[in-house]
């Protein structure tokens, strides 16, 4: 029985996917990939030219919402006006957007030096200075890298979209409000 080329391109993706979350894009070779999917590494050349363009087949659409979505949250609208409504809109955002995209959230995020990662890194901190009300640069940034590392747990512990909106709106309480704004929340 002949495979077709689209269900071997799909399990190329599929299986990428799979190594990319669980290894890392940095630690996965095109050999482990091809050796999954029971092909030769030759083979994978036939429908992606490098491994480059298995990840931009993962995450480019993810990309591109994640940079619609902080065009939204980044307007007068939002900048400084952090109050439990603004952040009960922003989780829900966010939660719809990290469900539909998920493993292209944790591909990107989980990447130590990848594009991505700092792409996500740079929008995060660099709004987040803009709106922060500290003075301090290195706490602010500090402050953001956290927040990538709790955006980077939630994917990594939750599939469900009902969960993770839970679980962004207490991180995003927490952020923007602190632990009283948290407090409030739950006493609701």
């Amino acid at each position: 029985m002949q495979v077709k080329k689209y269900d071997i391109q799909k399990k190329i993706l599929a299986v990428a996917e799979k190594l990319f979350i669980k290894r890392g894009y940095e630690n996965t070779s095109l050999k482990q990939i091809a050796d999954r999917c029971n092909i030769s590494k030759s083979n994978i050349y036939r429908y992606f030219s490098s491994k480059e363009k298995i990840y931009e087949n993962l995450v480019d659409n993810a990309r591109a919402d994640i940079i619609k979505a902080s065009y939204h949250f980044f307007t007068p609208d939002f900048i400084g006006k952090y109050t439990p409504d603004k952040c009960d809109e922003i989780s829900l955002i966010l939660a719809k957007l990290f469900s539909e995209h998920r493993s292209a959230m944790l591909i990107m995020l989980q990447s130590v030096d990848g594009t991505d990662r700092k792409l996500v890194e740079e929008l995060i901190m660099e709004r987040f200075i803009d709106a922060c009300p500290l003075e301090d640069e290195n706490t602010k940034k500090l402050i953001s890298r956290l927040l990538i590392f709790g955006l980077t747990d939630i994917l990594a512990n939750h599939s469900d979209e009902e969960t993770i909106a839970k679980e962004l709106n207490a991180l995003i309480y927490y952020h923007y409000l602190g632990l009283n704004g948290v407090k409030e929340r739950n006493a609701y």
